[in-house]
């Protein structure tokens, strides 16, 4: 019988904790002035074109939400790999990403919230190890947020630049932690 106890106890606990814990994220979402803060990673497969082998990309990210829906951000992201050059002195090159991005957001699902993403941006590589060549593109993106509370959410998306130089075409799959805070 006591052992029964300690079972409901435990399960009673546990369901109250998940109740406090998100009854305050019931309706949490992007909101009208406040900022963005994002710290993720992901992997960019590059276009054949470029030359490189597919790697890994950190990144950083800072927005402004104007209104619940519309919204600006700028991410910056750093990669390094190796070029698929058969004659290439250097064999590691190394990568920065730039894009300024328009972000829309979709009204949320309780703590889910979908959005899309359209920008520009610069991507500089360093293939020889003396001099950076630096593509501008334009990127387009999909992803969504779970909000974990009012400030915490998770974020998960897929970005396609597209540098018009040379019609390359990347990808990047992408996560990361994002930070939303209140100016006002």
């Amino acid at each position: 019988m006591n052992n029964r106890m300690n079972k409901v106890t435990v399960l009673n606990g546990c369901l109250s904790f998940f109740l406090i814990l998100f009854s305050s994220t019931l309706f949490a979402a992007t909101r009208a002035n406040s900022v963005a803060f994002t710290l993720g990673g992901g992997y960019e497969y590059f276009s054949s074109k470029h030359e490189v082998k597919n790697t890994g990309v950190g990144f950083g990210a800072l927005g402004y939400n104007f209104t619940d829906h519309w919204g600006i951000e700028g991410l910056v992201g750093f990669f390094n790999t190796k070029s698929q050059r058969v004659a290439t002195y250097h064999e590691q090159v190394k990568g920065t990403l730039f894009a300024i991005d328009g972000l829309y957001h979709f009204s949320s699902f309780q703590v889910v919230e979908p959005y899309l993403l359209a920008g520009v941006g610069v991507m500089g590589m360093n293939p020889s190890g003396d001099d950076a060549h630096n593509e501008g593109n334009i990127n387009a993106g999909v992803g969504v947020q779970w909000f974990a509370n009012q400030v915490v959410a998770l974020r998960v998306e897929a970005r396609d630049f597209y540098t018009w130089v040379g019609g390359k075409n990347d990808v990047m799959l992408d996560a990361g932690v994002m930070f939303l805070l209140d100016l006002c």
